[in-house]
């Protein structure tokens, strides 16, 4: 039993940040600043504790034969989902609570964060408690009941708030490709193709290629012709002379470049249908960049978020 969320899901809520600001150096806009503070709040809590909370579910269901089923108290090595740090869990807690009390209310974005930040706080409450049995190794003097009795009440909690985990994203989603197609239209009608307009389609129509690649079933070819879009958007901006002479346009650049390259890869790599290798996953497993292969969506995800944290050091 696993719960695997696009690759690209964190990050594209990543980007969301960096796509805000994205033009605080051109013209003022009304649009941005409409319920900035109010998502961001959202956006900062699901950044905080998505990522770990997923990597303690496959810590904590890992070592079971049957995650469904539970453990059987017979496994040679067991392991609880482990805490998530203190500072990421409190943007879950006050700012959302404030967050979802401003004015005027957001009736898109309102009701999943009201429900993922509820959810959040249910399940963590389980993982606090479930953790430290596992800590203390309280099943060895329990005859491994507390294993079992516990089991099944996390895994539900889990289950709930990865179903609100997907609400919220796909509504951060659609309000951030909102923003951005009335921002675009802005930059283009005050100062025409500029740095910003670029930098806002480089990042924007990057996450949508990675959304493409690090899907479960990619669509191959839809992916190609997005591959050749972003690509042409690129040497229109170098054609355009956009950013020359600017060293932190040049970071932009090059991680941009480094997304298309990796993306190329993935494709390949889907093309031939050649899987990951035993020794790729183990490399995987042990976490650091070096450990995504070439051609694996992690890889793909990786470039892309060099390219958000690139637009995000423009944009300051």
């Amino acid at each position: 039993m696993s719960h695997r969320k696009p690759s690209a899901s964190l990050a594209a809520a990543i980007a969301v940040i960096g796509l805000l600001g994205a033009c605080s150096k051109g013209p003022s806009h009304a649009v941005d600043t409409e319920g900035v503070e109010k998502v961001n709040a959202y956006i900062a809590c699901f950044n905080a504790v998505e990522q770990p909370i997923h990597e303690g579910f496959q810590q904590y269901t890992g070592w079971m034969q049957d995650p469904k089923a539970g453990p059987t108290g017979k496994e040679a090595h067991v392991r609880g989902p482990g805490m998530v740090l203190s500072h990421r869990v409190a943007l879950c807690n006050e700012p959302m609570v404030a967050a979802l009390a401003m004015t005027p209310a957001d009736a898109a974005l309102d009701p999943p964060a009201r429900t993922y930040q509820q959810r959040f706080v249910d399940l963590y409450a389980l993982i606090e408690q479930t953790d430290r049995y596992y800590t203390r190794e309280d099943y060895l003097r329990d005859d491994h009941a507390g294993m079992r009795t516990q089991h099944g009440p996390l895994m539900q909690a889990y289950m709930a708030f990865f179903e609100a985990s997907d609400a919220l994203d796909a509504a951060l989603e659609t309000r951030e490709d909102e923003r951005r197609r009335a921002q675009l239209k802005e930059i283009e009608a005050a100062e025409g193709r500029s740095a910003s307009y670029y930098q806002l389609r480089i990042v924007g129509d990057a996450k949508q290629l990675v959304a493409l690649l690090t899907a479960e079933t990619p669509d191959l070819a839809v992916a190609r012709t997005q591959l050749a879009a972003f690509q042409a958007l690129l040497k229109q901006a170098q054609d355009d002379k956009i950013g020359k002479g600017d060293a932190m346009w040049g970071h932009l650049e090059r991680a941009a470049d480094g997304l298309a390259r990796d993306a190329g890869r993935r494709v390949d790599r889907l093309q031939e249908n050649k899987p990951l290798t035993r020794s790729e996953q183990i490399l995987m497993q042990g976490g650091g960049r070096i450990g995504n292969p070439q051609g694996s969506a992690e890889a793909v995800t990786d470039s892309y978020n060099d390219l958000v944290d690139a637009s995000n050091q423009l944009s300051r």
